[in-house]
């Protein structure tokens, strides 16, 4: 299991900690069958995200090539569809009130490992 520590320019010192998901089936499944507790995922090589079967609302982060955090989605519900062409990967997580990344912010990979943190 693949985790990334991902940093976020405009907040110094704060990390945020995602299991990376890389092939088909993995980013098929996403967060499905998961609680609303569970932590963030980030799809590689994605621009495309569905709701389908999912039993909560997601926060959606659609990310390009070079960090740059192109948009934002909150509280997508179950049985949605949400694409941006431009991007690269896709930071997700549970909906939650409170800070969660925001357009015009930049992520870098400070750590990535096979194993839990």
């Amino acid at each position: 299991m693949a985790w990334a520590r991902l940093a976020v320019d405009e907040h110094p010192g704060e990390v945020l900690e995602v299991h990376v998901l890389n092939t088909w089936s993995e980013k098929l499944h996403g967060l499905l069958g998961t609680g609303p507790n569970a932590a963030p995922v980030m799809l590689t090589r994605c621009s495309s995200v569905h709701t389908v079967g999912m039993a909560y609302e997601l926060d959606l982060a659609f990310v390009g090539e070079r960090g740059e955090v192109l948009e934002v989605h909150r509280g997508v519900g179950p049985g949605s569809l949400v694409s941006c062409e431009e991007a690269s990967c896709v930071v997700e997580r549970p909906s939650a009130r409170g800070e969660w990344l925001a357009s015009g912010e930049h992520l870098w990979a400070c750590a990535i490992s096979a194993e839990l943190f």
